[in-house]
Parts: structure tokens; sequence; C-alpha cells
């Protein structure tokens, strides 16, 4: 998946996805829509938005303080919702 910009895409790989899990596992809004039993479930940088988007109701974003986000130079955050 691109960011906003269409300048990095992030890869889906294991190694990001066990990253992703110290973030997205407590982040308020993963947690607060229980997005872990829709798909994607994690990793939505590279995997896009959950397949419940409509019904998340964004309350913080930790996306930001991932080693993935700062990696991959990504510039938004709230990547389950959008």
């Amino acid at each position: 998946m691109k960011t906003m910009d269409d300048a990095k895409t992030v890869d889906d790989t294991r190694e990001n996805l066990e990253i992703c899990k110290k973030y997205c596992g407590s982040c308020p809004t993963c947690k607060g829509n229980k997005l872990s039993g829709s798909p994607p479930n994690a990793l939505f940088c590279a995997r896009g938005k959950s397949s419940v988007p409509s019904k998340v109701k964004t309350i913080s974003c930790y996306c930001p303080a991932c080693e993935i986000f700062t990696k991959y130079e990504l510039i938004v955050g709230y990547f389950c919702a959008q």
C-alpha cells in the first residue's frame, strides 16, 4: 500500500508484522474498535485499511511511534481507517 503521497511502499513481511504488533496491539483506535478481529488485523500501512473502516472511531494513533513509520518515511497515521 502507498502512503497518501504515493512516495513509499511498506513491505508486508513477517518482520514488519512483528514490529507492528507492538504498536497496533496497544493502539487505542485498533484496540477500542477491536480491529484485530477484522482483516487485515494489523500492518495496515502495508495491507490496507480495515475491512470495517466506516465503523472505526479514531481515538489515538500509535503509527508515528512505530519503527516502520520511520523506516519507510510515512507521513500519515490511521492507516486502519483510511
